[in-house]
Formats: C-alpha cells, structure tokens, sequence
C-alpha cells in the first residue's frame, strides 16, 4: 500500500494551562490522554470518566512524569459534575459516549441521555466557564449508508439509534459555536486497535477464532469497510489542539487509507490466530454499521496523514487477547 509522506505535527504555539478528556478512560480516550502527557504545550490533564463497563485503568499503563492526572469520576449528564471537572479548564476533549449499534437498538434512550443531553450538559459548561476550545468526536455514520466519497457538506442521514444521537448532538455543537464556543467536529471511520471493548467487531471476532468458533459476519462477507487506527485518531485528536480556524465551527471528516471486505478481515484473523473455524453468515444485513467512504481531503490540507497500519493494530490485538487465551477459553 503506498503511503503518503508522515503527519508532520503542528507547531505547538497554543498553549492549554488545562485540558479536559471526557471519557479519558476509554479505548480512544486513553490513547489521547497518553498523548497529550507528551505535549509540552499542556498543562494539568483531567479525565472526566463515568467508569462504566467500556472504561479500563489499565489503559493508562504510562508513566505520566510531571503530569498532574486527576480521574474524576462522574456523569455528562450532571450538572454539577461536568461544571466541577470542567472548572478553570480552556480545552475540553469530547470522547465519552455510548457507541454499540446493537446496544443502542436495545435501549435508545440511554444512547439519546448520554450521547445528545450529555453533550448539552457539556457545551452550556463550556460556555458559561470561557472554554476557549471544544473538541468534538462524532462518527462516519451519521452520513448512513450507499454514499462513496461523502464530504463534509452532505445532509446528515443517520439509520441507527447511535448514529441519530450522535447527529443530534452535532448540532448542539454546532449551535453553541453560533453562540461563540469555538468548537471542532471530527466524523471518523470504524477505528480499530488493541484495547478496544470486546463487544466491537474485530475483537469479537478475534475473540470467535480463538474460541474455535465460527466468525459471524454481519453481511454476505463482501461488504467493504475502511479503518482508522486508533493511533492516528488520537494524533488527529491532539493536533486539532493547534489547528487554525477562521470560524468558530470546523467539521472534518477522517478517513481510513485501508478498505478491506469482511471476508479479509477474517482471514486475516485466521492466519493470525491460528484457527480456521469457518464463517457465519448474518440473514438480517445492515445492522448500521456504514461502509461508505468519506472525502477527507479537508484534514489532510492542515498536515494530517496515516501513518499506522489496520494489519499492526489487528496484530497488537490478536497478541493482547492470544496472551490471556486460557482465560478465555474457561470462560467458554
């Protein structure tokens, strides 16, 4: 796969005395805060976390040297949790949400509370206390399905439970920006990497070969998807601390450099894995998960490249799971 030349970092001329990770204990939350820890140009870190049964302490296996890291644990929803953790801060990093398409067909009303009211919470804050940067992540799904090389002007036509609440909570975005919040939306592709939550595809799957299961497929297996890794996601995260904008609003799309179909992906699992179990095909197709590609022509103009791998992010994956295979094997 030819690659374009690296991400070269943004200069670090914007200085933030205190930056705040919403749902920092998640799986991109956590790479994010490692991140920002490196960043000589941030100064107190907080990871505003619920700790729900996706977040995970041992993702911060990082020694935060000279970091002050507080962990406060509280709700998006709560008022006076979001203005306690959002108190003297001049950035705040939007990543805690609910995120499982299946989950959220089971019980939209928590993905409307936490992904829509949860945001408003965070965004009336954000005003009220002079936040001076609000960094916003949504989700490639909002734009649903049947449409290649999407821009960020498309009409938003979101097909799931998750993605509508995602959308919805867009646009509250995107009126606290009329209301003077300079704020940016970043809408990503599926992402993937080691650490992510069992109950995503590609760890479920991962997790299917070594139980000597057959992988189920939510299609026919030649449906194609493109992949971030999570890698570059947080990079993308960490440099739109610096990125200029003319407006209060910036929407940017993040694509993925690889498209593979289903029926790849699990092969590539196999080889790694070890085991070749067979497939299971899903009768019900469409389960939300979008596989079109997006335009993100407008992220790579500010710098912004890939520079990680879905085959090294599949195999730190593999390896993470294939270390505690007797564990899981048990638990069978």
């Amino acid at each position: 796969m030819k690659r374009d030349a690296k991400t070269v970092a943004p200069e670090q001329n914007t200085s933030y005395r205190k930056i705040v990770v919403t749902g920092g204990l998640g799986f991109v939350g956590a790479r994010v805060v490692s991140q920002l820890a490196s960043m000589n140009n941030v100064g107190e870190l907080v990871i505003f976390d619920r700790v729900t049964y996706a977040a995970d302490f041992r993702r911060l296996g990082y020694p935060f040297s000279g970091k002050n890291l507080p962990i406060l644990r509280g709700d998006i929803r709560s008022t006076s949790d979001v203005y306690k953790a959002l108190e003297g801060s001049d950035a705040v990093i939007h990543l805690a949400a609910e995120t499982h398409v299946p989950r959220s067909i089971a019980n939209p009303e928590l993905f409307f509370e936490v992904n829509v009211v949860g945001t408003e919470t965070l965004l009336n804050a954000a005003c009220d206390l002079g936040v001076k940067k609000f960094i916003h992540v949504s989700t490639h799904q909002v734009y649903g399905s049947g449409r290649d090389l999407v821009r960020e002007t498309a009409p938003l036509r979101p097909e799931t439970p998750y993605a509508t609440s995602k959308a919805t909570a867009e646009e509250a975005v995107m009126l606290a920006a009329q209301a003077g919040l300079t704020a940016t939306i970043l809408r990503p592709v599926t992402t993937v990497g080691a650490g992510q939550h069992a109950e995503k595809r590609i760890p479920r799957l991962v997790i299917e070969a070594l139980k000597r299961q057959r992988l189920s497929l939510e299609s026919d297996g030649r449906t194609e998807r493109s992949y971030l890794p999570v890698s570059d996601l947080s990079d993308a995260i960490c440099q739109a601390l610096s990125w200029p904008s003319a407006e209060n609003l910036s929407v940017y799309n993040l694509g993925g450099e690889e498209r593979l179909s289903d029926l790849r992906v699990a092969k590539k699992i196999f080889d790694l894995v070890g085991t070749q179990t067979g497939l299971r095909f899903a009768k019900e197709q469409g389960r939300g998960e979008t596989a079109g590609r997006l335009n993100d022509k407008a992220i790579r103009a500010l710098g912004y490249r890939q520079n990680g791998s879905f085959d090294d992010e599949l195999k730190a994956l593999c390896g993470a799971y294939l270390s505690r295979a007797d564990r899981l094997l048990q638990a069978s």
